[in-house]
């Protein structure tokens, strides 16, 4: 490898490297293997060969077609090696936009193929959970029972070992497995393992025949190191930063394309890399102008899957979004900050590639380095709102309050958009049933004879006597439509190792192994669910109004004030407008804080004897993704002035129905929650002026909010003046990014509505 590495060093260290021929060769690779170019109903040539295996093999238990699974992919797949990378990962399984959720991807076979069994296990509680979605927009019902998606490869247990030596382990568990279960889920382990050590090969072969059409020093390089290093690498543990870094894609894609499960996330690499980073350095085997080059060449294929600029539906149902994130910044597991070299490497190639994906999600705390802030900020500042900023003085100690323990906690990552999860410890299961609160307040006034299905039924507010009264019914409705829809996840998605095991993914997590149990059934360390709570400002403003109006000033009886709220403001706007005046979430008054505060309290203290599908706990969380628009339709109007169809709240950030100037009276109002009881985190979005700011006050506020223990930061620098010219003149504005709910997008590729809600949030002074 010392030999290969001197002979790439003219190559990589030049500044005359030309990555647009890279991005090129990805585009024009991922523009014809997108959704869009798949025809309606679209199964993968693959699915032939394992419905036939199916057959001639029946009877055979869901572990054991998981494992045929793996088998028959790594036997028919054909390796894509890009000619102007020397990175190694896309078989060619699934469409260019998709992580590996279960569909038209190779992988998905048998997740599509058991999914019946999630209904089939009980057909009444699966079209009672069903009914709280869809339409009545209750609560998401996206899996169904099982979060599918939001996983993170354990890919530092990988760089540490390489997968020889957990296969090693799988073999050495064979003598202690003591029924037929984990004998074939120890069985399927080491034949995933297998598979992949094959389809590692079959890259190193592939890029080994490609080497004799090679056109030029370019291609006979890249194609070099690939298959020299494919042969080896992951079976073996990387030795070197190129085959780190290859090691994070490489499990990330090919786990997406075995498994049928959506994986998220690349990886930590200034976490897990910097040691392979520094020991190159010392050797003289790289230089940093190779390795920032490589960095270049690592965070290109993400940007390339998608076109950015399009305002149109991807097959998916999803627009301008990918969810490939990659964490930086924090602590390892001794405690020691991270923040380093390779921090500062993978900052600079995303600014100055101008990337949108992989998204960015930046770990940091009150006592975080100027320079770590200002690389960060001069993102904000430059009109690119592509990082999100994840706080570890709130969510490690979240993460050991839920039990977990500390070294463990702190090598956590994020998925998708925001779902904390320990990498190598837990799948967390972090976005398959957000909960619709301002629908339990709509439920709790208005007729709903349509929604019977759900089994749902909310006391009405009609008639309290007091607002404790008020606060009894609307509590209760909300806790007890909660926990049904807990115990239905619990009790029917118990099934899921029938449905889709992954003994591959689940023999390198901590403890599978050990337990012989794969990571669906329980087997991993740690066994979380997120219990997502959409509208909590939404449901503290109504009860404000509702004690403030009608029992402390009494300007208006609760029965008059339900009467405006169904009839939707019409004919009540003066009482619409002094509602509108009340104390609410954010305002820092006392009353409002403390009002928050119970509430939170109580939607924590009537969960924790909920239990999963996995066995484990459901964790608290306030965030919530498309839904802030798309359930908003769907909800009539609340107590707290929202009109019906009017956009929610998200996260713990406040009611936009409010003008608050000062971010100051906002933080300090969300800091009155006692946030460490969310580990799956809790979301606050923040809009400030552009114009107002510099890179010291930037710093001095990211700083301000770790200070308040609150976990998650959204922040957009933004200029309201220019968003409205944006929208007239959108072929100068190509390069304005915003931070939408959990995804970047360019502002004029957003469909109308969405760059008019995001016009209207709150812009603090």
């Amino acid at each position: 490898m010392d030999k290969l590495w001197s002979l790439t060093a003219a190559l990589l260290g030049t500044k005359k490297m030309n990555l647009q021929k890279l991005e090129d060769e990805l585009r024009a690779y991922y523009a014809a293997h997108s959704y869009a170019q798949l025809p309606e109903g679209y199964k993968h040539p693959i699915w032939i060969k394992l419905d036939e295996y199916a057959v001639t093999h029946p009877g055979l238990s869901a572990v054991q077609l998981k494992a045929a699974q793996y088998e028959v992919i790594a036997e028919n797949f054909q390796p894509v090696v890009f000619k102007k990378s020397p990175f190694y990962s896309e078989m060619g399984v699934k469409p260019s936009e998709n992580w590996g959720t279960p569909g038209s991807n190779a992988g998905g076979w048998l997740f599509t193929r058991n999914a019946h069994l999630f209904i089939d296990f009980n057909p009444e509680d699966y079209e009672e959970y069903a009914a709280g979605g869809g339409v009545n927009a209750i609560h998401l019902t996206y899996g169904p029972y099982a979060d599918h998606d939001h996983h993170c490869f354990s890919s530092s247990i990988v760089i540490k070992h390489g997968l020889e030596r957990i296969y090693n382990k799988a073999r050495k568990a064979e003598s202690l497995c003591q029924n037929k279960e984990e004998s074939e889920f120890i069985d399927a382990a080491k034949r995933g393992l297998l598979a992949v050590k094959k389809i590692s090969e079959k890259f190193a072969m592939a890029a080994s025949e490609m080497l004799k059409d090679a056109k030029n020093d370019d291609e006979r390089r890249f194609l070099s190191m690939i298959a020299e290093t494919a042969m080896e690498v992951p079976w073996r543990k990387p030795k070197t930063f190129y085959e780190g870094l290859n090691t994070l894609w490489f499990l990330r894609e090919v786990s997406g394309s075995l498994e049928g499960i959506g994986i998220d996330v690349i990886g930590h690499p200034d976490r897990v890399l910097i040691d392979l980073y520094q020991d190159d350095i010392a050797s003289e085997r790289i230089t940093k102008d190779e390795a920032f080059d490589l960095v270049c060449r690592f965070l290109l294929p993400t940007d390339c899957k998608y076109d950015s600029h399009r305002q149109v539906e991807m097959k998916t149902g999803l627009a301008q979004e990918l969810a490939t994130v990659l964490m930086l910044g924090g602590c390892d597991a001794e405690g020691k900050e991270v923040c380093n070299e390779l921090t500062f490497m993978f900052l600079k190639a995303h600014h100055e590639l101008k990337l949108i994906f992989p998204k960015l999600l930046c770990r940091f705390n009150k006592s975080s380095s100027q320079d770590y802030l200002d690389a960060i900020n001069r993102d904000f500042l430059s009109g690119r709102s592509v990082i999100s900023l994840f706080n570890d003085d709130c969510i490690i100690p979240a993460q050991v309050r839920a039990g977990k323990k500390l070294e463990d906690a702190r090598t956590y990552v994020a998925g998708g958009c925001w779902e904390v999860m320990l990498e190598g410890h837990e799948h967390s299961a972090g976005a398959n049933c957000y909960f619709n609160l301002p629908r339990i307040i709509d439920m709790s006034i208005h007729d709903h004879p349509e929604m019977a299905n759900t089994k749902i039924v909310c006391e009405r507010l009609d008639g309290a006597a007091d607002f404790e009264e008020v606060y009894r019914r609307l509590f209760a409705n909300a806790i007890r439509a909660i926990r049904r829809m807990c115990e239905l996840i619990g009790k029917n998605g118990s099934v899921w190792p029938e449905v889709c095991p992954s003994p591959f993914f689940s023999s390198c997590m901590a403890d599978c192994l050990e337990n012989r149990k794969d990571y669906t059934a329980g087997g991993g360390r740690y066994n979380p669910h997120a219990l997502p709570l959409a509208g909590f400002a939404n449901m503290v403003d109504s009860l404000l109004v509702i004690r403030k109006l009608c029992f402390e000033r009494k300007r208006c009886s609760l029965d008059k004030l339900l009467e405006a709220v169904r009839a939707n403001w019409q004919g009540f706007e003066n009482l619409r407008a002094e509602v509108l005046t009340m104390p609410h979430f954010g305002d820092n008054t006392p009353e409002a804080n403390a009002l928050a505060q119970r509430l939170h309290d109580d939607f924590f203290e009537q969960t924790r004897d909920l239990k999963n599908e996995r066995g484990g706990q459901f964790q608290l969380a306030y965030y919530v993704y498309r839904e802030i628009v798309d359930w908003g339709k769907k909800t009539l109007a609340t107590p707290d002035g929202r009109y019906s169809g009017d956009v929610f709240a998200h996260g713990v950030t406040p009611s936009r129905l409010h003008y608050i100037s000062n971010v100051t009276s906002t933080i300090n109002s969300v800091s009155a929650l006692d946030l460490s009881k969310c580990p799956a985190n809790a979301c606050l979005d923040i809009n400030m002026p552009l114009g107002e700011l510099n890179i010291q006050l930037l710093a001095q506020f990211e700083r301000a909010f770790a200070a308040s223990c609150l976990p998650l930061l959204q922040l957009n620098c933004i200029d309201k003046a220019q968003l409205l010219e944006a929208r007239k003149h959108p072929e100068k504005y190509q390069d304005l990014i915003v931070r939408i709910c959990g995804y970047s997008a360019r502002f004029v590729a957003l469909q109308p509505e969405w760059q008019e809600e995001f016009i209207k949030r709150n812009l603090y002074e």
